[in-house]
């Protein structure tokens, strides 16, 4: 009894028939599943490739925008600087043209202050003249009286 408890353990219990019948019905299953298998690998390679494909084509498109913008940014840096020369160049012209505005204004000044001095000065002369013309006919009357 023994023995046949040794013999039947191994194997797992019932007929010996019986397992052979499920090992043999097994072996087709287990090359279905093996095709099943090769078919899910190649499903699993082409899906690989798909991405593989979509990933290249991912890092074409950032590496084209990735350069389109580096040119961009290029491109603005550029400008900022013609943009910095011109505002220098404006602002130089500027301070130039406030120089010779304040020179300007000075001048007007000086010219204003002539002015009235030589006005101050027609205006006494002219008084002074109608002065000299009063005393003229004022001693030709009393000369000629």
């Amino acid at each position: 009894v023994q023995l046949q408890d040794r013999n039947e353990r191994p194997y797992g219990r019932g007929d010996p028939q019986e397992r052979m019948g499920k090992l043999a019905g097994s072996k087709p299953d287990l090359s279905a599943r093996m095709g099943f298998s090769e078919e899910e690998k190649l499903k699993i390679s082409k899906e690989l490739v798909d991405l593989q494909i979509e990933t290249n084509k991912m890092k074409e498109q950032y590496e084209t925008e990735n350069f389109e913008l580096k040119n961009t940014i290029l491109a603005l840096e550029n400008r900022v600087q013609e943009l910095e020369l011109c505002n220098q160049k404006v602002t130089g012209e500027r301070d130039a043209l406030e120089e010779r505005l304040h020179a300007l204004e000075t001048s007007r000044k000086e010219l204003a202050d002539e002015y009235i001095i030589l006005k101050s000065n027609y205006l006494a002369l002219g008084k002074e003249l109608d002065q000299e013309v009063r005393r003229a006919a004022v001693f030709a009357l009393m000369f000629l009286a």
